[in-house]
């Protein structure tokens, strides 16, 4: 383990989730001290020496403003889970979720007398339509629907500081893990022989492997010349179909079972649309432009490496 160098402090908000699990070993093996702010402090499961657990309930709160000062990053992944029923009330829970916890540190960063050298946002691909044709890079247009308009306005609470420190967007895709998020639905019930395709499968899925995400959060808080958005995927394009092959080849699986279109859109909200089905072929134009090398840039490496563990 790295020294730890009291010039480097980050703060962690939603640091428990999938993204947080990985990334803050990584900022402590590189030295850092960590602030992890969580709304449940018994939800942290093992912080270490080097990992101090802050409670907030992520709204305003006068403890941020001396919590982020002289700091070297603030790194916002505080939200609910999209993939949960897109009910009236989800909803309200994902946008607020989203949205109060990033204004209130926005406005603190502002407040600051010495501002954190660096604010990092989480964000997703879902900013993009859910629908596309073509390539989409940080430079496409906002998409319309539900989640498209949040995300938008999501950035734009971060974008709030950026007079006083330099903010990183991460417009995050499907984060491929073992132990969490995507991967593992697909996988338990293909080893059970109940993987089911979902539509005909053709949707491009933008996809990252977890130690690559987190590493490349790790290389656009290092590099001084980063700020904006950053599409977080792998070069590589991928389906559906093509993710739950693998996962079935790997077991040695078939994939006998579709889920029609039509049962799927049954779901509330547009869910199905925005989220199960739709496609989006990302491509990661500004880290390939800086330079950023994947440990897994293809699909077939990503998922024998995750399934084999």
């Amino acid at each position: 383990m790295a020294n730890i160098d009291d010039s480097k402090v980050a703060v962690v908000a939603g640091g428990t989730g999938l993204i947080g699990r990985w990334l803050i070993p990584l900022l402590v093996s590189d030295g850092y001290r960590v602030k992890l702010l969580t709304r449940n402090q018994s939800k942290v499961q093992s912080s270490g020496s080097n990992v101090d657990v802050v409670e907030w309930s992520g709204k305003p709160d006068e403890r941020l403003v001396s919590l982020l000062e002289n700091t070297t990053a603030v790194i916002n992944l505080a939200g609910y889970n999209i993939a949960t029923l897109w009910t009236k009330q989800n909803r309200k829970k994902i946008v607020e979720s989203r949205i109060l916890p990033t204004r209130a540190l926005a406005q603190a960063v502002n407040s600051c007398k010495n501002p954190p050298k660096v604010f990092v946002q989480a964000s997703a691909v879902g900013i993009y339509s859910y629908n596309s044709s073509s390539f989409l890079t940080e430079n496409s247009a906002v998409g319309n629907g539900f989640l498209p308009a949040l995300v938008n306005d999501w950035e734009n609470e971060a974008l709030a500081c950026a007079n006083a420190t330099r903010v990183l967007i991460i417009r995050t895709g499907i984060v491929l893990s073992s132990n969490g998020g995507f991967l593992p639905k697909i996988v338990r019930p293909t080893r059970y022989f109940v993987g089911a395709m979902l539509g005909d499968g053709e949707n491009v899925v933008p996809w990252i492997h977890i130690s690559d995400h987190v590493r490349a959060i790790k290389f656009l808080i290092d590099n001084p010349a980063a700020s904006g958005a950053f599409n977080l995927t792998a070069p590589a394009t991928n389906s559906y179909a093509d993710i739950a092959r693998q996962v079935a080849g790997f077991y040695h699986r078939p994939m006998l079972l579709r889920i029609p279109k039509f049962l799927l859109r049954l779901l509330p909200g547009n869910m199905a649309n925005e989220v199960l089905l739709a496609n989006q072929p990302v491509q990661p134009e500004r880290l390939v432009q800086l330079g950023f090398k994947w440990n897994f840039p293809t699909l077939e490496n990503a998922i024998v490496d995750l399934l084999a563990k």
